[in-house]
């Protein structure tokens, strides 16, 4: 698929992800994000409506938000980290979330007002080149949203995030990387490429991105999720089935509702196209930590050390010179 296609068709889905989201299995977008690290004090602890059940990661894990920091979040969807992080960061932090898709924002910002969080915003931009100032955020995040970006147009996720970083900043990342190629017929999948899949990266392209947009080590840690959560239906995730008496008639209705013919939008789609496939075959979810090199301090450090040695040179040049002038006013002696 060329950038266009890969770029309609993410934002037609995620628009209809957005759409449905009021009508889906509270239970069913719960149990997928605690498959992948969220407890259920930060389930509990957001506005109703910001868990969407796409996350492939938790990467507050790895952030160590600190009070006061300021917070990007790339491909920020409803809302789910950041309002995580602004808890976090508390009220002299702030989060920034960052979408390209409107009807995503829209439904971040009405869970923001539902809320008595008030140090988040949002800004309407794909995540290649966005309107915000340089050295702006402490840290960037992103959760499953990388792998959504055209191949070609990827390493430009890195550079932005290395270019939004203070001297120092760091980066926190959950994403889908793939364990082995994948045959042309999954890659053309629009169910797997929304579905962030087909979009997937190897562990060595990542990671040469991070490195040529100037990060230094790169933490990486396999989470071993299972995948395979997103395609459970939504009966089989929820609480149980429905009881009936003797007779057959039901007197305590299954805790996930009737299930309706609707557009439940990506997960929808992952639940009714990728049923017959083992994700995890293909792919695993990993966690990336990486900082940008404060490179201020560290020029710092090489005047002072170029200091310490010229001082170093000039005591050592004193100490032989005087040397040299007793030994020879000795010698002449």
């Amino acid at each position: 698929m060329d950038s266009t296609t890969i770029y309609d068709q993410v934002h037609s889905r995620y628009t209809a992800t957005a759409q449905a989201a009021a009508s889906s299995s509270s239970h069913h977008v719960d149990i997928v994000a605690q498959a992948f690290g969220y407890s259920t004090e930060d389930l509990a602890s957001i506005p109703s409506g910001s868990n969407i059940g796409l996350s492939c990661g938790n990467p507050l894990a790895l952030a160590s938000l600190k009070e006061s920091e300021t917070v990007i979040d790339l491909g920020c969807g409803a809302g789910f980290d950041v309002f995580l992080a602004a808890r976090k960061v508390g009220g002299k932090g702030k989060v920034v979330g960052v979408d390209m898709n409107a009807d995503m924002l829209a439904k971040a910002r009405l869970n923001a007002s539902k809320s008595q969080i008030n140090n988040v915003s949002f800004v309407h931009s794909r995540i290649t080149a966005i309107n915000l100032p340089d050295a702006a955020a402490d840290v960037v995040i992103s959760n499953c949203v990388i792998n959504l970006v055209p191949h070609a147009e990827k390493h430009l996720v890195f550079k932005e995030m290395h270019r939004l970083l203070k001297p120092g900043g760091r980066v926190a990342v959950s994403d889908i990387l793939t364990k082995k190629p994948l045959p042309e017929a999954m890659k053309n999948s629009v169910a797997l490429y929304v579905g962030c899949i087909a979009g997937a990266s190897s562990k060595q392209e990542y990671e040469g991105w991070l490195r040529e947009a100037g990060f230094g080590n790169v933490l990486v840690v396999d989470a071993e999720s299972d995948l395979n959560v997103y395609t459970r239906d939504e009966e089989q995730a929820c609480c149980g089935p429905s009881i009936a008496d003797e007779e057959g008639k039901q007197i305590q209705p299954s805790c996930c509702g009737q299930q309706t013919d609707v557009d439940g939008g990506v997960a929808g789609d992952m639940r009714r196209d990728l049923k017959d496939v083992d994700l995890n075959e293909w792919a695993a979810d990993y966690k990336y930590k990486t900082a940008k090199q404060d490179h201020e301090n560290l020029e710092f450090l090489v005047r002072l050390l170029t200091s310490a040695l010229l001082v170093f040179l000039s005591t050592l040049f004193l100490t032989v010179f005087s040397m040299f002038f007793r030994y020879e006013r000795n010698r002449s002696h």
